[in-house]
């Protein structure tokens, strides 16, 4: 490539290929052929499809682009029984939980979210760092921050209201 080649912008690129377009259907209208009719006719729907791209941003006929995928394709699916096996896990080196701390715990949980429920557990329960969670969860770390602190709100209030947590 020389120095000469200019670079195009995608709308010089749409405006090159609307005027192909144009040519060919000019063409296409002087031809007699059959055979030639329908390469020139293959060619038309090739400028419209890439104009359809260059216009949109996306694959013409795709409903949904990756944009709009990706959402999806991050999230991440989490097993309900994580919480079981975090309450099964000993409360410290030498003791298990009970029965009733067992309990105790799960009603205190019980008004939190799931996403608050998945912060507040690896937060406190694993001593995962904000970032940490922020990564493992693919969120912002003020996004975790905050839900660590609505749960433990929401765990607060609800031992001032639960008749199990009194005492």
């Amino acid at each position: 490539m020389t120095a000469e080649v200019q670079r195009m912008s995608l709308h010089d690129l749409l405006l090159e290929y609307r005027k192909a377009r144009k040519d060919l259907i000019s063409l296409y209208n002087r031809t007699a052929d059959k055979e030639d009719r329908s390469l020139i006719s293959e060619m038309i729907s090739d400028c419209e499809f890439v104009e359809q791209w260059l216009e949109s941003g996306r694959m013409p006929g795709s409903r949904r682009g990756i944009d709009r995928r990706s959402v999806h394709q991050r999230t991440k699916v989490w097993d309900p029984s994580w919480m079981e096996q975090l309450i099964t896990r000993p409360a410290g080196p030498d003791r298990e939980l009970t029965e009733e701390e067992r309990f105790k715990l799960n009603d205190a949980m019980c008004n939190l979210s799931e996403r608050e429920r998945q912060c507040f557990v690896l937060h406190v329960a694993f001593r995962f760092s904000m970032r940490q969670i922020a990564e493992e969860l693919d969120l912002k770390k003020r996004t975790v921050q905050t839900n660590i602190e609505r749960a433990k709100q929401k765990i607060e209030e609800n031992k001032l209201s639960s008749l199990f947590l009194v005492g």
